[in-house]
């Protein structure tokens, strides 16, 4: 019995203390996993000149495959593509679209040679209230801010100075050729504003009806 009390007695037993060393490790583990699951999904702001314009528009330049389901979660239903097929791996970015759920389109234009028939197939899905919230993108965003500023003008009624500056932000910087497109574009799309006759037999009607 003495033996077997002695044996006993050489049994490692786990302390109270160790345990409590094993804690701060535990914890830290846990934050290191944590912090590499949020790394894991790429967060937008990485997108080159990425800008978030308003609720139904953000603008930047090319983003990865990853970039895409951040987009997704972040409530994007739609990518714009402005680059040509040939500039990058455009049917990949397509097909990850697609499998998640989001519209896809593919206006390919020509850094120095956009054409007017592409701004206005541009206007025409941005008017679509179904490919909102939408990503607009190209390679640094110097195209996608030529074309926004043509959008801010001729839709959203802003001066072209106001529309340029916003644009410059976007990423429409030492490229005057995309500039003077959008100008002669607006220019050339622009409603023209209704003038009031200055004739004084006008103006006597005028004051008649509101009376």
């Amino acid at each position: 019995m003495e033996l077997a009390t002695n044996l006993a007695d050489y049994v490692p037993q786990r302390s109270t203390e160790s345990t409590t060393e094993m804690k701060p490790i535990l914890i830290v583990f846990s934050i290191l996993l944590a912090v590499s699951a949020v790394l894991a999904q790429e967060d937008t702001s990485s997108i080159r000149n990425f800008l978030r314009v308003n609720k139904d528009f953000c603008t930047g330049g090319q983003p990865r495959l990853e970039h895409l389901e951040k987009l997704k979660a972040d409530g994007v239903k739609a990518i714009i593509n402005l680059r040509q097929p040939s500039e990058h791996r455009a049917a990949e970015e397509e097909a990850k679209a697609k499998e998640l759920g989001l519209r896809y389109f593919n206006i390919p234009v020509a850094v120095g040679n956009p054409q007017d028939e592409q701004a206005t197939e541009f206007l025409k899905i941005t008017d679509d209230p179904a490919n909102r919230p939408a990503f607009i993108h190209c390679t640094a965003a110097k195209r996608v801010g030529a074309f926004w500023m043509i959008r801010r003008v001729l839709r959203d009624g802003w001066r072209i100075e106001d529309a340029e500056k916003e644009a410059e932000k976007i990423g429409l910087v030492d490229a005057p050729y995309l500039n003077e497109f959008a100008r002669k574009y607006i220019e050339k799309y622009r409603k023209p504003a209704v003038a009031i006759p200055s004739h004084p037999r006008f103006l006597w009607n005028v004051g008649s009806v509101i009376k």
